[in-house]
């Protein structure tokens, strides 16, 4: 077993289990907010917020705005970073950002978006720490 693997399940056991709900989807395990009415610290920094109108016209360009902690912006520091914010439309992944080795960028990510028909938007981050987390579905209205 690694050492990083190890130390995880080790946190786990202490804190009492599991913080956060998991997802499976194809072959990755998503962190995903377990009780909105109550996040923890961990969830309040790793669940993306996904902004976006809830409604658009067919057709046009509009910004989708995602960024790492819902609650309280992520730390990023040299050891504790995010590694890619990935933005998914109705399940598949339309678009991608990278971020180094180091912290010293916020993890913020916008993207320009273009629909012809209603979608649910959501995003994906990971932390080298922390998992990879999944936001909340946003459902984008197209007239």
């Amino acid at each position: 077993m690694e050492r990083r693997t190890f130390l995880k399940a080790v946190a786990g056991i202490l804190v009492g289990g599991p913080l956060v709900a998991r997802e499976a989807r194809g072959e990755e395990t998503y962190l995903r907010l377990k009780d909105p009415a109550h996040p923890s610290l961990l969830e309040k920094k790793h669940v993306p917020a996904v902004e976006a109108p809830s409604k658009v016209k067919a057709g046009e360009w509009f910004e989708v705005r995602v960024r790492v902690g819902y609650l309280v912006e992520h730390p990023s520091t040299p050891e504790h970073w995010i590694t890619r914010i990935e933005l998914l439309c109705n399940g598949k992944q339309v678009a991608e950002v990278r971020f180094p080795r180091g912290g010293n960028l916020s993890p913020v990510a916008v993207f320009r978006v273009r629909l012809n028909r209603s979608a649910v938007l959501e995003a994906v981050e990971n932390c080298n720490l922390h998992g990879t987390w999944i936001s909340e579905p946003v459902k984008v209205e197209v007239s």
